[in-house]
């Protein structure tokens, strides 16, 4: 996303194929494109080292997630709208195999609500924060994007330690704005090169049935390279020589729902676009085994 950890405004930033689908098309603006026939997939010696299929109980598990919240009161960064609620099965709930997140246009009590800062919308917000960081890896997420104008959801990654806004860079994996429903976005964000300074390295998929079908987002990241994908079609390639900054310490992954916000709410909210879901059906991480 723009940046959002950490800074008063951000874009986003510090979110399988079913059936037969178009394959997606993809827009580079920045990076050497990989050969049209590299697939992204897990390299043959990684192994899954931490996965949540959500398969079972009806809320995320307290041992990988963690609620994000701390905004609330304050207001989120970047405009945005909604509130971020905390173990609310209305907003954030596991059923049929699926992580559901749920954005509602709705306004809450402040006696059940403590942190509610007057927003108009709820949503919700999770992290791994505290529970699990990764230095390098294959993400996947499969992931169905939800779409109407003002939502705003993204699958994302930032430092665990953070020192100052973007030291340790800012990975987004995926992003979709329902003003541009079926593209998806990927970038990278440094203090040199982030969307503030409209220089950083980020790309669009075009995928068409994003709003209806479940897709795999990827990431694929060493000391080496940061390369994005869907349906392990390559769609960025960065080399963290070439930024400034290593992306060589811990991560956690953040999934999350925005709705409204310097971009994601550019045209307004259409409130009978709500509720609008993000629905994750896996989370995977892969890593390379020590000889």
């Amino acid at each position: 996303m723009l940046h959002r950890h950490g800074s008063a405004a951000r874009w986003v930033g510090p979110l399988l194929l079913t059936g037969c689908v178009p394959a997606p098309s993809v827009a580079m603006r920045d990076g050497p494109s990989p050969a049209p026939s590299a697939a992204l997939t897990v390299p043959p010696h990684y192994q899954l080292t931490w996965a949540d299929e959500f398969d079972s109980g009806v809320e995320p598990d307290p041992r990988r997630w963690a609620y994000d919240t701390h905004r609330n009161r304050k207001g989120w960064y970047n405009g945005e709208a909604q509130y971020y609620a905390r173990r609310r099965p209305r907003n954030v709930r596991v059923t049929k195999g699926a992580l559901i997140i749920q954005a509602h246009a709705e306004t809450l009590d402040r006696a059940a609500f403590s942190e509610w800062g007057g927003q108009a919308y709820t949503s919700g917000r999770l992290i791994t924060r505290g529970k699990q960081s990764w230095t390098y890896g294959f993400f996947e997420i499969r992931a169905r994007m939800p779409c109407g104008r003002g939502t705003w959801p993204a699958i994302w990654l930032l430092p665990a330690q953070e020192s100052g806004r973007w030291h340790g860079g800012e990975i987004d994996i995926a992003e979709h704005v329902g003003i541009d429903a079926g593209v998806v976005h990927h970038s990278i964000q440094t203090p040199e090169r982030n969307f503030r300074r409209g220089d950083h390295p980020t790309a669009t998929t075009a995928i068409a049935d994003a709003c209806t079908q479940f897709h795999r987002y990827q990431l694929h990241w060493t000391h080496d390279l940061i390369r994005f994908g869907v349906d392990d079609r390559p769609t960025l390639t960065v080399h963290p020589a070439e930024l400034g900054v290593q992306f060589d310490r811990p991560m956690f992954l953040i999934l999350n729902l925005a709705i409204g916000g310097l971009w994601g709410g550019a045209q307004g909210i259409d409130e009978t676009a709500l509720p609008a879901m993000l629905e994750i059906d896996y989370v995977r991480v892969y890593q390379g085994m020590p000889e």
